[in-house]
């Protein structure tokens, strides 16, 4: 099965910790340069003249114009709020490009102000320069001499933030090198070694952590996490729950049973979340346990534990979010439709609107749909981009693939490090019919990130999913497999792949640990279709239908039960 490192409209229920970026707050408190012209020639006159045409243009909704305009008010002033001004509305709206020409302005005229330089350094993370990047936050860093640990755990939330975990990683860990003292340092690479799925770099950098702080629970957790996601299931496990033991520290029970959920050991999950609300409240257990509930086709107890989560005044986003989920999967489209139309902020609200619109298209307003997207985009400035995305990946289920493929690349011109939507593209290009393209923007990744189980594991299954260079394919397979033992989605593209060996015993096996960890409509389609050609047809049908019941959407699903007449 393919992995997407970033989902377009995945389920936010074990969300990132999303940090919100440094650039779009710092203009509220306050390149190498690829500006056309120094700030120091200034034109108050000309930079008014400037200010008023974006505002007036921003006011229409030429957004555009509006951050080109800015930017040229920013170049024409000595005001360095001006600058910050242009640099905040240029990334809130998507123009990362604008934005860096305006934070080179910003930093010039203030070169020794911290939010301007990092603001320089976090767009150039964010535009994929690496080596740039990595110099100007390790010019920061050095100048941290009394709080440089701290920094580098601000650090850790503000590139968990990015689209590109893998790069982000890379650059962290180059910046982590100078101070192998610091246990933060240690940690910080752990952290985003993990949210790349370089797990072995995590386990090896969270020891070192662990070493240099024996009491910080921070490091001692994602050292359980890493031992787990390398499959030291029972050591990861038995070291987490020691952890809960000694501290009873509320954060580490809940990270425990999101361990316990990674492994398919929902039960204990979910005797390990209800202990913590019973005695604490947490709105985090409470969260949790619905989508427990939902995952396991408990509707109606599901939609009890979100009312009650928005009886709390926290996470009312994700809880609306997952009511509209639980009535669109009993088929109550209205009422999901109006759930999902509250969920305007925070990470729920991508997914949100983007199931809002297909359930649009789906009762026969394709343009309608597409058009609701648009003007979500732009009435929220932080979304534009990813409503974009959502888009594109509607064209798609519509057939419209050229259409989607253009937006791909608008979103990759905007965002180039955004390392979903190049998986994204490669899809939507093997959709479409050109396989010989889809393959080649995923070599193109895994050259790149040539140790990364996602890409290699993307790469893999297309080849075993539309060839018959399975040899090929088994190489990358397996290499994904040693790099990520425990992750449902690779273990299922093994499993496959021994089916179209035919070796039915060994896929059986595969696809069922797969499922264990994770009852994915696409594990069940392919479970079930081992099942059934290996003369479990009865099984296989079971399989499918109580599959089906969670998951009626799930074309996979669908199309592999019609073949078999389902």
């Amino acid at each position: 099965m393919k992995a997407m490192s970033r989902p377009v409209v995945c389920l936010p229920l074990l969300a990132a910790f999303c940090v919100s970026g440094l650039i779009a707050c710092a203009a509220s408190g306050s390149s190498d340069s690829t500006a056309s012209a120094p700030a120091g020639i200034a034109d108050a006159a000309e930079s008014d003249h400037h200010l008023l045409l974006a505002e007036l243009a921003l006011q229409d909704g030429a957004v555009r114009t509006a951050v080109n305009e800015y930017v040229l008010a920013a170049k024409y002033s000595d005001d360095p709020e001006r600058a910050s001004q242009a640099t905040r509305i240029a990334y809130q709206q998507g123009f990362l490009r604008q934005a860096l020409v305006a934070a080179t302005y910003w930093r010039e005229l203030r070169p020794e102000e911290k939010a301007a330089r990092l603001s320089v350094a976090q767009l150039n993370l964010h535009l994929g320069n690496r080596k740039k990047a990595t110099r100007q936050f390790a010019s920061i860093i050095e100048t941290e001499e009394q709080e440089r640990g701290q920094f580098f755990l601000e650090l850790t939330g503000l590139f968990m933030d990015g689209d590109g975990p893998w790069l982000a990683s890379e650059v962290m860990e180059e910046l982590a090198r100078p101070y192998p003292e610091l246990a933060q340092t240690h940690y910080a690479v752990a952290s985003l070694a993990m949210n790349a799925s370089r797990f072995q770099l995590a386990l090896a950098e969270a020891r070192l952590a662990v070493e240099q702080d024996s009491e910080w629970l921070a490091g001692a957790t994602v050292l359980a996490r890493a031992q787990i996601a390398l499959g030291q299931i029972e050591q990861g496990l038995r070291y987490a729950d020691d952890l809960v033991l000694d501290s009873r520290d509320d954060g580490v029970r809940l990270d425990y049973a999101f361990m316990l959920m990674s492994v398919g050991r929902n039960d204990d999950a979910r005797l390990e979340l209800m202990l913590l609300l019973e005695e604490t409240g947490s709105a985090s257990a409470l969260r949790t346990l619905g989508f427990l509930e939902m995952d396991a086709g408990r509707f109606e107890d599901a939609s009890a534990r979100f009312s009650q989560l928005l009886g709390t005044g926290e996470f009312t986003y994700d809880a609306f979010f997952y009511l509209g989920l639980i009535a669109e999967r009993m088929e109550d489209y209205q009422r999901a439709m109006r759930a999902y139309a509250r969920v305007n902020m925070g990470f729920s609200a991508i997914a949100a609107q983007a199931r809002l619109a297909r359930l649009i298209n789906r009762l026969g307003d394709g343009e309608k749909a597409l058009d609701h997207l648009a003007q979500f985009g732009a009435q929220n400035s932080g979304f534009r981009i990813d409503m974009m995305v959502a888009r594109a990946e509607l064209l798609g289920e519509m057939g419209r693939y050229e259409e989607a493929l253009e937006l791909y690349r608008k979103v990759l011109e905007l965002r180039p490090a955004d390392e979903g939507t190049g998986y994204a593209l490669a899809f939507m290009l093997e959709l479409s019919g050109d396989l010989k393209s889809s393959i080649k923007q995923l070599r193109s990744i895994v050259r790149k990130r040539r140790n990364d189980p996602l890409a290699l594991n993307a790469l893999g299954y297309t080849l075993v999913a539309n060839t018959d260079r399975l040899n090929e394919a088994g190489r990358y397979i397996n290499e994904a497999v040693r790099l990520a033992p425990v992750n449902a989605a690779i273990i299922d593209s093994k499993g496959w792949l021994h089916f179209r060996t035919g070796e039915y015993e060994l896929a059986l096996e595969y696809l069922r640990q797969a499922y264990a960890l994770d009852n994915d409509s696409e594990i069940a389609a392919h479970l079930g279709e081992v099942l059934w050609e290996m003369g479990e047809q009865t099984e296989a049908q079971k399989l499918w239908f109580q599959a089906l019941a969670v998951n009626p959407d799930s074309d996979a699903l669908t199309d592999t039960m019609e073949r078999f007449g389902q």
